[in-house]
């Protein structure tokens, strides 16, 4: 049976994690003002907007229209199109684009690099100030890019990402996945308000050319890239007014690859990183990520600790109410799970059954992690 004090310290982490992490935050954020020191660059810097694909036929047309819609000086942009070995008409489509502007750049790979991989080598053929990474997939809205652009005017600051908003197609995951995100987003503006956010979005991520280091294949931009943007000392932050828009995936499964593929590159890629949480150095945003990544991965542990202790504990008389409590939530998720799958909303019970659904995904890209096992990943 696991002793008394384990079952307080894992239900006081999941406390803290879920519910005291973001309530710190907001009174932090309530009380700090930031001084800006003004660069004024403005739209004069040159950006290359970089859009990594692999077979993406179905959508790269409406993404080079995508960009070529934004708001931006049209002799300050230029669009490169970098694919990782693509094999149908992606090349084709992008050629037409190619001959009527030359803005429009395609460079290909000769071989599977993963998205990481054709990134850097988009970048390392690339003349802008600033760099643009986007997705293929990612509709953004006309004014993102001058929104974001506008950040930089704050010298401090050497990374924007935008806000990302998914599609509603009706289904139970993705409105339990639309609370699950708004929590997420929260976070990631009070984080960055108090100038310790290290994490992004890789729908768009719009970093100085000079802060940019090559990525590794094993892990995401979304990760690496603000890491690295934090330990030469600059800020990164979420633009809540900078929107872009994307799909989740509409199934269970699709859903709960992700939720896997993301925690395992993730959480060892912020490993990677290991004087990004030194205390001394950077001592509130080591304690973001430990607060806000590293111990929301291990809440599956924590929660799989507080279930053993409350069964051992009912046998014995002890802890019934606190056994009760989790086999409700637990019914509540299976009946979210029941209706998700039967593509019905679940209502209040799609709630418990995304906090599961990604619990599982935690776990299983934890496992993933702990036997060091490499994901690169398009």
């Amino acid at each position: 049976m696991l002793p008394d004090w384990l079952l307080l310290i894992s239900i006081a982490m999941i406390v803290y994690t879920w519910i005291g992490y973001p309530v710190i935050l907001t009174v932090l954020a309530a009380l700090r003002r930031r001084r800006v020191d003004a660069s004024h660059a403005g739209p004069t810097a040159l950006v290359s907007i970089i859009v990594p694909v692999h077979n993406e036929q179905n959508t790269i047309v409406r993404k080079i229209e995508d960009c070529l819609a934004l708001d931006y000086p049209r002799d300050k942009i230029e669009i490169i199109i970098v694919s990782d070995n693509s094999a149908d008409r992606t090349q084709e489509l992008v050629s037409g684009y190619c001959a009527q502007d030359s803005r429009i750049r395609w460079i290909a790979s000769d071989h599977r690099a993963g998205k990481s991989g054709v990134q850097n080598l988009a970048a390392s053929h690339a003349r802008g100030d600033l760099f643009f990474f986007t997705d293929a997939s990612t509709t953004t809205s006309r004014g993102v890019l001058r929104k974001m652009i506008e950040r930089f005017d704050d010298l401090a600051v050497g990374l924007v990402t935008a806000t990302v908003l998914f599609g509603d197609p009706g289904d139970a995951i993705e409105k339990g996945q639309g609370a699950y995100w708004r929590y997420e987003l929260l976070l990631r503006s009070l984080e960055s308000d108090l100038g310790t956010l290290a994490t992004g979005s890789g729908q768009a991520l719009l970093v100085r050319r000079e802060l940019f280091r090559p990525l590794p294949a094993c892990y995401g931009d979304d990760c690496i890239m603000p890491l690295d943007v934090r330990l030469q000392g600059y800020r990164v932050v979420q633009d809540r007014d900078a929107v872009v828009f994307d799909t989740m995936p509409h199934s269970i499964e699709g859903e709960l690859r992700a939720r896997v593929r993301m925690t395992a590159r993730n959480w060892a890629g912020t490993l990677s990183r290991p004087k990004i949480l030194d205390p001394f150095r950077f001592p509130f945003t080591a304690l973001g990520l430990v607060s806000h990544k590293l111990l929301r991965w291990l809440t599956p542990f924590f929660l799989g600790m507080v279930l053993t202790s409350s069964v051992w504990r009912a046998v014995e008389g002890r802890a019934v109410i606190l056994l009760w409590l989790q086999a409700g939530f637990y019914f509540s998720a299976f009946v979210g799970w029941e209706f998700a799958r039967k593509q019905r909303a679940a209502g209040v019970f799609g709630y418990a059954f995304s906090f599961c659904l990604a619990n599982i995904g935690f776990l299983l890209g934890m496992i993933k992690a702990f036997r060091n096992q490499k994901i690169v990943a398009y």
